[in-house]
């Protein structure tokens, strides 16, 4: 769940390509819905960004950047495993061609900003997450379109083929990743403590927004879920958790710790569904045809929140209750304890 306005995003695109389509009308409970959304969306991820950023120290950011072989790993979790994984799902459950198209918009997506805010209640590497989105976000200026164009030839119709990648939309998010992440790392950098309180307040807030985002997703676009089929019902649920695990394992191929094997599935798993709407409504100009597309990445992203929420709630509890209180959740460095020799053992050393 990320920032997005259909409203405003439609009408930029009428402006540009007049007369190519018409936006049909839209009652004035989904106007008002919308707008609340986008608001509380807007405020929601600048307010967790700078939440993380303000947990996050810089070394630790320059710590991956001079040993980038976790977000590496990452990338090709991406750009590689899922998009992949997302074409297999496709085949699988024999979907429809526009209801591929949706799978695949959002397999090709970048990382969204909400999975640093997933890694920091699952305990992850935080700064590795952060530094995740913002290459993702960069790379997806190459890695998007070559996806797409690899994978989603076979389900486009004559007159369909232009695939419009949205580089302002994905610009926008790498801002909203970055500045209030910098901001944040500033307040710790100089004021520890008022940045401790403000991730802990932006972490408990960002569990509100998100459960307003899911409320007003769904009452604007019910339809779209009673209309879709199990099928597309189940890709949505295994494409978050089949990204997880098989960017988990491919981690731990790598020798990764468990803490960056879990960021990597999570940054993996959790794509930019704004992006991969923008990807459609620049692409697409017929309105049914939109609506089908956009089935899926509306599924996809109420269904990754509540695999997230379940995910998050279980980690926790086991965290509390079952993790063995004389060790520590992830390996700590070892410190070596010199205990004094016996005297056989000193008068051998001096022989």
């Amino acid at each position: 769940m990320e920032v997005f306005n259909v409203t405003q995003l439609e009408g930029a695109i009428g402006q540009i390509q007049e007369g190519n389509f018409t936006i049909p009308e839209r009652a004035e409970w989904e106007i008002i819905v919308d707008k609340i959304n986008t608001v509380v969306m807007v405020m929601n991820s600048i307010t967790l960004m700078l939440g993380m950023g303000a947990a996050i120290y810089l070394k630790e950011i320059l710590g991956h950047v001079k040993r980038p072989i976790g977000a590496a790993i990452g990338m090709l979790g991406q750009f590689i495993v899922l998009p992949a994984t997302g074409f297999g799902l496709s085949k699988l459950f024999n979907l429809r061609p526009y209801e591929a198209l949706g799978v695949m918009m959002i397999s090709s997506s970048p990382g969204g900003s909400f999975s640093n805010f997933f890694t920091y209640w699952c305990d992850g590497d935080l700064a590795l997450s952060v530094m995740m989105t913002t290459c993702s976000s960069i790379m997806a200026f190459g890695g998007m379109p070559f996806n797409i164009w690899l994978y989603s030839g076979q389900w486009l119709t004559e007159g369909d083929e232009t695939i419009v990648v949205p580089f302002l939309s994905i610009t926008t998010s790498l801002t909203f990743v970055m500045g209030p992440v910098i901001v944040g790392m500033i307040i710790r950098h100089f004021h520890e403590k008022t940045a401790t309180i403000i991730t802990k307040l932006t972490s408990i807030v960002g569990w509100l927004g998100c459960l307003v985002g899911s409320v007003c997703w769904l009452l604007m676009y019910w339809d779209l879920f009673v209309k879709a089929s199990p099928l597309l019902y189940a890709t949505a649920i295994l494409l978050p958790v089949t990204g997880f695990i098989l960017a988990y394992v491919l981690a731990k191929l790598f020798c990764q710790n468990h803490q960056v094997c879990r960021t990597i599935g999570i940054e993996t798993g959790s794509q930019n569904m704004p992006v991969a709407a923008s990807v459609i409504l620049l692409s697409f100009h017929e309105p049914h045809i939109r609506s089908k597309i956009l089935m899926f990445p509306t599924l996809y992203g109420v269904m990754l929140l509540s695999e997230v929420f379940v995910g998050i709630s279980t980690f926790q509890t086991y965290k509390k209750y079952c993790a063995r209180k004389d060790e520590p959740l992830y390996p700590m460095t070892h410190v070596a304890k010199i205990e004094p020799g016996t005297r056989a053992e000193k008068a051998s050393l001096t022989a």
